[in-house]
């Protein structure tokens, strides 16, 4: 069941400390910037699941500020993203040197592995969807792209995103562990692909060489990533860069090339699994999309979905 906290019975002495608490627990530390002219008021209502990282949350609370200092992203044992969505009022958000104003009918991304501030000056509802690193499945590179921009939540896949954020919390409940795990794992799907087809996001490549190559890199992997000749020399000469280069590249981000080229391989399975179109058997999807030995492939399944495939094939799809 969802879980969920309210000021409204805390001691007035309490609420600001409490609330503090609450905050750091769900997401990670961060300083609170309280209005001491008036009363505290907040809401939280927290969605997850134990087969997941990811967690969805509903916050509603009186004008406030939060801010991320260096020795907070410090103590992090893990990188953790924040996607914002305002429904009430506007939030402004400030890290590396850019300010964005988001308005409701927009979201934004916000890299918890680096400093921030992020405020709002009236009641506001927010949902906030949290996306440690592994949950990103190495799917987003160059992540500090992506803090430079509003994201449109009312058409195309940010409002099918935003819908799905409200659909898994209205139904959340009614569901069993495995298909909680699926609502929220789809939203991240749909979420990741609104980010990556931003085309302010795509041509923001061409300032940053690095990223280009690793955007080139992508591309091409994800054209050919049924070929069993899928290497790093063949990337590389595909790609007009040398082998060392294509390794350094790959240093900077949390996954190597070949493990980022099996986690898309599981993805690619996983999504044909859930496809009642595919008549496929698990072994043929899995040769198909580079995996050579059986064992291997389900020992790596299970650890990265948290099921078996057969079980990930009968799991409900969701409408």
């Amino acid at each position: 069941m969802a879980h969920q906290l309210s000021t409204r019975f805390w001691p007035e002495s309490e609420r600001q400390p409490r609330w503090a608490e609450a905050i750091g627990s769900t997401y990670f530390p961060l300083t609170l910037e309280f209005n001491s002219s008036a009363s505290f008021q907040g809401s939280l209502k927290i969605w997850e699941t134990g087969s997941t990282p990811l967690t969805l949350s509903r916050l509603r609370s009186s004008q406030l500020g939060y801010s991320r200092s260096k020795a907070q992203v410090s103590e992090d044992p893990e990188p953790c993203y924040l996607v914002t969505v305002p429904r009430r009022t506007e939030v402004h958000f400030e890290q590396d040197g850019r300010v964005l104003h988001c308005r409701p009918g927009g979201f934004i991304f916000e890299r918890g592995d680096a400093p921030y501030r992020f405020h709002y000056a009236a009641d506001n509802d927010l949902w906030v969807f949290k996306l440690p690193e592994r949950a990103l499945h190495g799917q987003l590179r160059g992540v500090e792209r992506y803090t430079r921009f509003c994201f449109d939540a009312q058409r195309g896949l940010g409002r099918i995103f935003v819908d799905q954020l409200a659909m898994c919390a209205a139904r959340f409940d009614e569901c069993d562990e495995a298909a909680r795990h699926m609502l929220l794992e789809q939203a991240c799907s749909t979420l990741l692909l609104a980010l990556r087809q931003d085309e302010r996001v795509l041509n923001s490549e061409n300032s940053n060489v690095a990223a280009l190559h690793l955007r080139q890199i992508e591309r091409y992997v994800e054209q050919n990533l049924c070929s069993p000749e899928l290497a790093p020399q063949q990337v590389a000469q595909a790609c007009g860069i040398s082998v060392r280069y294509l390794h350094k590249l790959f240093s900077t981000t949390p996954y190597s090339l070949g493990e980022w080229i099996r986690l898309q391989r599981l993805e690619a399975v996983y999504q044909r699994l859930r496809d009642p179109h595919c008549h496929l058997t698990i072994g043929e999807l899995a040769f198909r999309w580079g995996f050579s030995d059986q064992a291997q492939f389900s020992r790596s399944f299970r650890q990265h979905f948290g099921c078996t495939a057969s079980e990930a094939r009968v799991l409900p799809v969701k409408h």
